[in-house]
């Protein structure tokens, strides 16, 4: 369903040509994505060209594109002939992969030193991100067998937003305030004239697994699939910025399911390839599941004489309850405190009992008290 025409406008000393062309540029699922590129300029000269689709769409928001375009220039005087041949040079569109993007080489062997945002004595709440709402594992399978739902790898990391505009660099967490960043995630996107990433960071590598805007364009009612497809063109130029790789189909899930799970990653994300973005919890289009437990507590004393701290949860009637101690490396021990908030990695927990096996993972800035509950808790399923 291509389509192209040319169209010419003569009168005094004018003399101009303009060509559009409704072209199609990849495909999700069985629906084809199109896009609409023009060219113009004086008859016989070099022609300006550009796009009306700064992302692939589908064929009929595509074709009402085009016929307005078409419209609009007979309305001005322009008059159709026939087509050549000839091919024009369009602005690059962004087009869909052909097979599933993998890992790339990650480089981490620069450090950076770490610039702070400025901050207010009343944190302001900036950009919310998209997050996440949990599964069991005995609901995998369905997500792996519907084609609707991509899978990523959940990085190691902490929530983190990256927004650049022609006035400031800022990256904020998970409750939209503004923190501190090292100075790589600034130097890896200063080709772009704005861009708002979301994504986790890790370290001085920031991997992105979504495109909100980028060089004035808003990605935000695209589809995933188109955004994250995006990411691939815009963004992944730098070894301090990289894109997480979507899997697509029940095959390349499951495969990479079974290696992230073997290998001991923290878990997966599945996203609805057509959903758009929705600031908080989107509780229909964004899902994870953990290969391991995983949650927040308040810090309370450890074991005398040792690298350890205890940990507390808030009950349902607002009680503390002792989880049992965690030991804690002797080099981060010394800048946790009693009633700071820690998350906290864990094997299994029965019920009445301690978490088994918990390990430190990080100090969590970004977690309220109120939030330290028993309800985090994935029990351990009893034997009969």
């Amino acid at each position: 369903m291509n389509e192209k025409i040319s169209l010419f406008f003569c009168s005094g000393n004018s003399d101009k040509e303009y060509h559009a062309q409704l072209e199609q540029s990849g495909a999700l699922y069985v629906v084809a994505l199109y896009v609409v590129n023009f060219q113009y300029g004086r008859r016989g000269s070099s022609l300006a060209s550009g796009t009306k689709t700064s992302v692939p769409v589908p064929y009929v928001q595509a074709k009402k594109i085009y016929d307005k375009l078409v419209a609009e220039k007979i309305g001005k005087g322009y008059q159709a002939q026939a087509s050549t041949n000839t091919t024009y040079q369009s602005a690059a569109p962004v087009s869909v992969p052909a097979d599933v993007p993998m890992n790339r080489k990650i480089i981490l062997d620069v450090s950076e030193r770490c610039v702070l945002n400025p901050i207010t004595s009343v944190p302001k709440v900036l950009h919310v991100p998209q997050l996440l709402n949990e599964i069991n594992t005995d609901e995998v399978e369905q997500y792996l067998k519907d084609d609707a739902w991509g899978m990523q790898e959940k990085k190691n990391g902490t929530h983190k937003m990256l927004k650049k505009t022609s006035e400031s660099f800022i990256v904020t967490n998970k409750k939209g305030i503004s923190v501190g960043y090292p100075k790589s995630y600034e130097d890896a996107v200063s080709s772009l004239s704005s861009v708002h990433l979301d994504g986790e960071a890790i370290g001085d590598t920031f991997y992105v697994f979504d495109l909100l805007d980028c060089a004035g364009v808003d990605f935000r009612k695209l589809s995933y699939f188109i955004r994250h497809d995006s990411l691939l063109q815009f963004i992944d130029k730098s070894p301090f910025i990289k894109v997480v790789p979507l899997f697509i189909g029940y095959k390349a899930k499951k495969a990479e399911y079974n290696r992230l799970k073997k290998a001991e990653k923290e878990g997966v994300v599945f996203k609805r390839l057509d959903a758009i973005h929705t600031p908080g919890k989107a509780h229909k289009d964004m899902v994870k599941v953990k290969f391991y437990g995983e949650l927040s507590a308040r810090v309370a004393a450890g074991r005398e004489g040792k690298n350890s701290i205890g940990l507390e949860l808030l009950d349902e009637k607002g009680v503390w309850q002792f989880m049992g101690f965690c030991s804690v490396a002797p080099s981060k021990i010394t800048s946790i405190t009693t009633g700071d908030i820690v998350e906290i990695k864990y094997l299994y927990c029965h019920r009445g009992g301690h978490l088994y096996q918990p390990s430190f993972k990080e100090p969590r800035s970004d977690v309220d008290l109120s939030e330290c509950t028993m309800s985090q808790i994935k029990y351990k399923a009893e034997e009969d």
